[in-house]
């Protein structure tokens, strides 16, 4: 238990710097076509990261 009191800091100090916004970084520009996005994944070496929805 004590163990977990001593790093919960580190744990969180580590969880605010991770989610900063990366510095320099204009945005991200998504792409709309899947094989436009997948030939640049292809290109790249990335990895895509694939969203759908069906609204009822």
């Amino acid at each position: 238990m004590m163990r977990m009191l001593n790093i919960l800091p580190v744990l969180v100090a580590a969880t605010f710097l991770l989610a900063a916004p990366a510095r320099g970084q204009e945005g991200i520009s998504w792409l709309d076509n899947y094989q436009q996005a997948l030939n640049e994944a292809k290109k790249t070496g990335k990895p895509i990261f694939l969203e759908y929805r069906c609204e009822a």
